[in-house]
This record gives C-alpha cells, sequence and structure tokens, in this order.
C-alpha cells in the first residue's frame, strides 16, 4: 500500500493514537497536582477506592513513544517525536528541521500516512 492511499479516517485514526501522549501526560501533571495542591485529590469516598491513573497513562505514553521511536530514521520519525512526544507546534517543528511552515504540514500529513502504515497495516501481505 503506498503512501497516497491512507484515507483521511485513517489518518486522524492514527493521529489520535500519537495525541494518547500528551493527553496522558496531563493526566500525570494533574495527578501530581492534586497531590502536591489537593492533598491526593479524595473528593469523595469512591476516589478513595479508584487505583491510580498513573500506570496506566505512563504505559500509554510508553507505547506511543516507542512506536515513533521503531519507525525508520527519517524527517517524518523527527517530526513525529517532536510534534507529538515533546508538544511542539508545527511551525516550531518546521524550525527545527530548517523547513517552512508549508513544508512542515506537508511532513506532517507524510509522517501520519507512513505512522498508519506501520502501526496498522503492517501485517497486512507480508
Amino acid at each position: 500500500m503506498s503512501q497516497t492511499s491512507v484515507t483521511a479516517e485513517q489518518k486522524r485514526k492514527i493521529e489520535n493514537y500519537l495525541k494518547e501522549y500528551s493527553l496522558n501526560r496531563k493526566l500525570l501533571m494533574i495527578g501530581k497536582y492534586e497531590e502536591e495542591y489537593l492533598g491526593g485529590g479524595k473528593f469523595s469516598d469512591f476516589d478513595k477506592d479508584m487505583p491510580s491513573e498513573a500506570p496506566l497513562a505512563r504505559a500509554k505514553m510508553f507505547d506511543v513513544r516507542h512506536f515513533i521511536l521503531s519507525l525508520d530514521n527519517s524527517d517524518e520519525k523527527i517530526f513525529l517525536y517532536f510534534h507529538y512526544v515533546k508538544g511542539e507546534a508545527v511551525e516550531k517543528c518546521a524550525e527545527l528541521l530548517g523547513i517552512s511552515s508549508r513544508t512542515a504540514f506537508r511532513l506532517k500529513n507524510r509522517a501520519l500516512s507512513l505512522a498508519y502504515i506501520k502501526k496498522f497495516q503492517s501485517n497486512i501481505g507480508g
């Protein structure tokens, strides 16, 4: 399957997967904030019985980071790492890579296609 045959819906699917990194990082920061400033976030008896989200959040972050780092070395890999793991804006990624913002948006599109193929279609036809 070539890059051009990845649909917009498939790109959204891989982008949602990659965005799990920043979502879980925020969950961990909120948990740390609750612990430090709100006395552990124990607002109700229900909360006391709930296990911490931290181990699951860390595992999901590790999975996303490991996936990105497993990609072949390329500008697409660097872009995905800085954009989804480090949380840099597309324009900042462009600056880091020495390319224009317009080229960075095209690079993001290619990177999402490559990531989708690697993550969801690597077992097909191989």
